[in-house]
C-alpha cells in the first residue's frame, strides 16, 4: 500500500482535475440512485395507491409532483421527464469521468517516465555496471505504462464507493434488516480474497523481472545479429528465448489461476445474500406490514449495488497485479547516486599547471585494479599509457572524469580535489574519444555539436575538416542533415565514425583530452587517418592517450608503462623504455614482428 500512496501522490500536483473528478464521481452516483426512487413513485402511481406512510422520500416526491403537475398525465409525463433527465445527466457524468481518470493517469505515466529518465541520467556509472539494459528498458516502458493502468484502476476504484453508498442508502432505507441479510456473505470472503492478491502481487513481480529478463534478451540479440550469424548461433538462441518465454508462460498461469478464482468467490459472496433476501421476503410475502414496492425498490437497489462491489473486488486484484510495477519504478527513483557533488561544491580550476594522483588506488569489488598510483601530468604533456589488458590504463581515465572515486588517495588539479569540485565543471575541461564511437540517432551535424550545443554550423563544419572528415560527410545525400543511428548505420564505415567523434571533441575544445584506445579497432588505412585528425587535436592540449598500438605514440612526451598489480613499471620515452622497461620491450617487439607480417602481406 504504501507503494500505492506513493504513486497517487504524483496525482497530487494536478489537484483541479483530482476535484473535478470527485465531482464527477458524486454526480454519477446519485445519478444512478435517484431513478430508484423515481420508480418507486411510478409504482404507486400504476397501483393507484398513495406511498407507505413510513417513506418520508418517497411522500416528498410524490408531494412536489401532485403540487406542480396536476392531471394524472402531467404527473406521469414529470416522472418520465425526470427519469430521463437522470440518464442524460448520468451519461454526462461517466463520460466526463472516464475522461478525467484517463487524462491523470495519461499524465502521471509521462510524468514518471520523465522522472525515471532524469534520474537514470543523473545516476552514476557504479549504478549502471550492475544494470541489465533490457530492465532498465523494461522498467521504464512497461512499469511506466503498468503505473498509469494502477493509478487508472485507483481511481475507477474510488468512484465505486460514491455508486455503493447511494445505493446501499436507498437499501437500508426501505428495509435495514434485508439489507444485512444481503451482505451476510461479506464477511465470509474477505480471509480467501486478502490471500489472493498476496498471491497475485507475488507473482506479479516475478513475472514483471522474467518479462525484464526477455527484453535483455532481446536487446542482446538484436545487437549481437551479426556475431549470431556469423557463428550460425541463430538456432541455439531462438532455443534460449523460447526458453525464457516458456518460463514467462509458466509464471503467467499461475497468476491467472489465482486471479480467476477472485470473481467466482465475489459471485458467491453477492449470490448468498441475494438467496437469503429472497428466502426472508418469500416467508414475509402474506404479512400485511409486507409492502411488495418497497421490496421491489430494495431489491433493485442491492442488485445494482452487486455491480459496483464486483467492480470494487476485481480493482483489488488488478491492483494487486499492477503494483509491483510501481515498486518497481521507486527502486530507480529511490536510488541514491555515489558520486556526487559535495554542499557548496566550487568550481573546478581551468588547468594552469598540473594534474596530480597522489596515492591513487582502486577497486572495482573483484581485486585491486590501481594501487598506491602516484603520478603527475604537467599542464600541456601528451602522455602516452600501454600495458596488458585488464591493468587499469581506462580505469585511470574513468577517475579523472569522475565516472569512479579512488578507493583510496585523491586526484588534484592545480591543487584542488577532484571530489571537491562539481560534477559538470569538472567535465567541462574534458573530451573522451573512447575505442567504439557512438553516435546518437541524430544528424552528422547534432552528433558533432553534443560537444557543444550552441555551436554554430560555421563551427561544426571547421570541426569536421580538422577531424577530415568533412568531404566525406559532403558526399552523403543530405550532407550534414545525414541521420548517423547509434552506430552510424551503412552510410559510415568505423574509421568514419570513429572521425566524427573526434570531430566532437574537437568542437567542445576542451583544456583536457582523454583517449581510450581511440584507434584499436580500425583498419590500417582508417588508423591512419584518424591518427592524423588526432594529431592535430592533441595540439596545445593536455593529453592522455591509452593506446594499444605503440606506434600510435610516437610524439607523446612521456609513456606510462602500467604492470600487473596496479602500478606503473616505468615511464619515460620510446627509447629510455627500450632499454628499461621489459614490458615495453616485450609489446614492442610483438607489434613489431606483426606489423612486418602486415607489411608483407599488403607488397605480396
Amino acid at each position: 500500500m504504501k507503494n500505492l500512496w506513493r504513486a497517487l501522490k504524483l496525482v497530487l500536483p494536478h489537484r483541479g482535475m483530482l476535484v473535478l473528478y470527485l465531482v464527477t464521481a458524486v454526480g454519477l452516483a446519485i445519478c444512478n440512485g435517484l431513478p430508484l426512487l423515481l420508480a418507486n413513485a411510478f409504482l404507486n402511481w400504476l397501483q393507484q395507491k398513495p406511498p407507505n406512510p413510513k417513506d418520508a422520500v418517497g411522500i416528498f416526491i410524490d408531494d412536489q409532483l401532485r403540487a406542480h403537475f396536476l392531471s394524472p398525465a402531467a404527473y406521469v409525463y414529470a416522472l418520465c421527464a425526470l427519469t430521463a433527465l437522470c440518464i442524460v445527466f448520468k451519461s454526462l457524468f461517466d463520460f466526463f469521468n472516464n475522461y478525467i481518470a484517463s487524462w491523470l493517469a495519461q499524465r502521471l505515466r509521462m510524468e514518471a517516465m520523465e522522472r525515471v529518465m532524469r534520474k537514470l541520467l543523473m545516476l552514476d556509472q557504479p549504478f549502471f555496471d550492475k544494470q541489465k539494459i533490457g530492465d532498465m528498458i523494461s522498467r521504464m516502458v512497461s512499469d511506466g505504462d503498468n503505473l498509469r493502468k494502477t493509478v487508472k484502476i485507483f481511481l475507477d476504484f474510488l468512484q465505486q464507493p460514491f455508486m455503493v453508498a447511494v445505493l446501499v442508502s436507498i437499501a437500508i432505507y426501505k428495509n435495514w434488516l434485508l439489507f444485512c441479510l444481503g451482505a451476510i456473505g461479506v464477511p465470509l470472503v474477505i480471509f480467501p480474497l486478502t490471500r489472493i492478491i498476496r498471491t497475485i502481487t507475488r507473482q506479479t513481480k516475478r513475472y514483471q523481472e522474467k518479462t525484464a529478463n526477455i527484453a535483455q534478451a532481446m536487446v542482446q540479440n538484436l545487437s549481437g545479429m551479426r556475431i549470431i550469424h556469423a557463428y550460425d548461433a541463430a538456432d541455439k538462441e531462438a532455443d534460449n528465448f523460447d526458453h525464457l518465454s516458456e518460463s514467462l508462460f509458466r509464471t503467467g498461469t499461475r497468476r491467472n489461476w489465482s486471479r480467476a478464482m477472485q470473481r467466482p468467490l465475489t459471485e458467491m459472496m453477492l449470490g448468498v445474500g441475494m438467496v437469503a433476501v429472497m428466502l426472508f421476503a418469500g416467508l414475509k410475502a402474506g404479512a400485511s406490514e409486507f409492502d411488495a414496492n418497497s421490496f421491489l425498490i430494495f431489491f433493485a437497489a442491492l442488485a445494482l449495488t452487486f455491480s459496483p462491489v464486483r467492480a470494487m473486488m476485481g480493482t483489488l486484484s488488478e491492483l494487486a497485479e499492477f503494483l509491483p510495477s510501481a515498486e518497481r519504478t521507486f527502486e530507480i527513483l529511490d536510488v541514491k547516486p555515489t558520486i556526487v557533488d559535495l554542499p557548496n561544491a566550487a568550481v573546478c580550476p581551468v588547468l594552469q599547471k598540473e594534474i596530480v594522483f597522489e596515492n591513487v588506488s582502486f577497486d572495482y569489488g573483484r581485486g585491486m585494479v590501481l594501487n598506491n598510483l602516484n603520478l603527475t601530468i604537467h599542464r600541456g604533456e601528451k602522455i602516452g599509457i600501454v600495458g596488458r589488458t585488464g591493468v587499469g590504463k581506462s580505469t585511470l581515465l574513468a577517475l579523472l572524469l569522475r565516472f569512479y572515486d579512488p578507493t583510496r588517495g585523491r586526484i588534484l588539479i592545480d591543487g584542488a580535489d577532484i571530489k571537491s569540485v562539481s560534477l559538470a565543471s569538472l567535465r567541462a575541461q574534458m573530451a573522451l574519444v573512447n575505442q567504439h564511437p557512438f553516435l546518437f540517432h541524430a544528424s552528422v551535424a547534432d552528433n558533432i555539436r553534443y560537444g557543444r550545443p550552441n555551436a554554430t554550423d560555421d563551427e561544426v563544419i571547421e570541426a569536421a575538416r580538422a577531424a577530415m572528415i568533412h568531404d566525406e560527410i559532403m558526399q552523403q545525400p543530405e550532407n550534414y542533415r545525414t541521420l548517423c543511428g547509434e552506430r552510424g548505420g551503412e552510410l559510415f564505415s568505423g574509421g568514419q565514425r570513429q572521425r566524427i567523434a573526434v570531430a566532437r571533441a574537437v568542437l567542445r575544445n576542451a583544456p583536457i583530452l582523454l583517449l581510450d584506445e581511440a584507434t584499436s579497432a580500425l583498419d590500417a588505412f582508417s588508423e591512419r587517418r584518424v591518427q592524423e585528425a588526432l594529431d592535430q587535436l592533441v595540439v596545445s592540449r593536455t593529453s592522455l592517450i591509452v593506446a594499444h598500438r605503440l606506434s600510435t605514440l610516437r610524439n607523446v612526451n612521456r609513456i606510462l608503462v602500467f604492470a600487473e598489480g596496479g602500478g606503473i613499471e616505468a615511464m619515460g620515452t620510446h627509447q629510455e623504455l627500450l632499454r628499461t622497461s621489459p614490458i615495453y620491450t616485450l609489446l614492442w617487439n610483438q607489434q613489431q614482428g606483426m606489423e612486418g607480417a602486415e607489411s608483407a602481406v599488403a607488397q605480396a
